[in-house]
């Protein structure tokens, strides 16, 4: 990508600008989180004892990729401030080189969601806090039976940048599913643990170069005993105008949420076609 205009505003503060001149547009439908395909991505994981859906032997490398979508619902919602957004985010791991099973998806995990978002202006140490926002998220892999994962959580986010430094902090609190009526009550909580793996918050930096983005993202259960988490690093890097290349490191657990209890190393090589900033 090019050399972006000269202008004090923050990545972050430009984004948000472009999405506001998109709000008219009844066609316009915004990304959300990053959009990317990885046609290499290889997985290990430390125990493969457990089984796996699917019949027959799944393969390390895989192609994993990304649909993350959003419409503002209201803009101004109190006032002149706050938004109201519907988001969308899919996430495929597709065994597409495994011809001996008809290349089938492995898991697609669905996350919709609502947002309510206000921007700020208020300085700490350096830092502006750019965005303050609460989400009611579900998420799910769309299966039944044993292997049925789903989650339901209140999501606070607040968002702070200085220059090209960016810092995310996303607490959650998992909304308790429904105590069974009967023995295999499929409304009733197919992961009561999810949280013990999966954690309590996720954290973000982020450094936007003329050219280049870095990014570093952490979550963790935080015990003392049995602590789990996970980290992903990465990188993107201009290949076109509208195309970034993307290096990819997760070594944790829950990269997917059918192998939320196995920890697991992935390295995926791709192309993203939008970010988070």
């Amino acid at each position: 990508q090019g050399q972006p205009a000269q202008t004090s505003d923050t990545p972050l503060e430009q984004r948000r600008e472009m999405e506001r001149l998109v709000l008219n547009n009844p066609f316009s439908l915004l990304p959300h989180r990053p959009n990317y395909l990885m046609p290499v991505n290889y997985s290990r994981f430390d125990d493969d004892s457990d089984p796996v859906p699917g019949n027959g032997d799944l393969q390390p490398i895989e192609i994993q990729f990304q649909l993350s979508l959003k419409v503002i619902v209201v803009d101004g919602l109190i006032g002149d401030y706050g938004t109201l957004a519907f988001a969308y985010t899919g996430k495929s791991f597709w065994q597409a080189y495994n011809f001996e099973l008809s290349s089938p998806f492995r898991e697609t995990n669905h996350e919709p969601e609502i947002i309510l978002t206000f921007d700020n202006d208020f300085d700490f140490l350096g830092f502006t806090n750019v965005s303050n926002s609460v989400g009611l998220n579900h998420e799910s892999n769309g299966r039944s039976g044993d292997n049925s994962r789903s989650w339901n959580r209140v999501i606070l986010h607040t968002q702070w940048e200085r220059d090209r430094l960016h810092l995310e902090f996303r607490p959650w609190y998992r909304i308790p599913a429904p105590e069974p009526r009967f023995p295999d009550d499929p409304l009733a909580d197919d992961n009561p643990d999810i949280v013990e793996y999966l954690g309590h918050f996720d954290t973000t930096v982020t450094w936007v170069g003329e050219y280049n983005t870095i990014w570093l993202k952490g979550r963790n259960n935080l015990h003392l005993d049995d602590n789990r988490g996970a980290i992903e690093a990465g990188w993107t890097f201009p290949i076109s105008d509208h195309i970034r290349g993307r290096v990819h490191y997760f070594d944790g657990y829950g990269e997917s949420l059918i192998d939320h209890k196995k920890r697991s190393q992935t390295l995926g090589v791709g192309f993203q076609f939008s970010g988070w900033l």
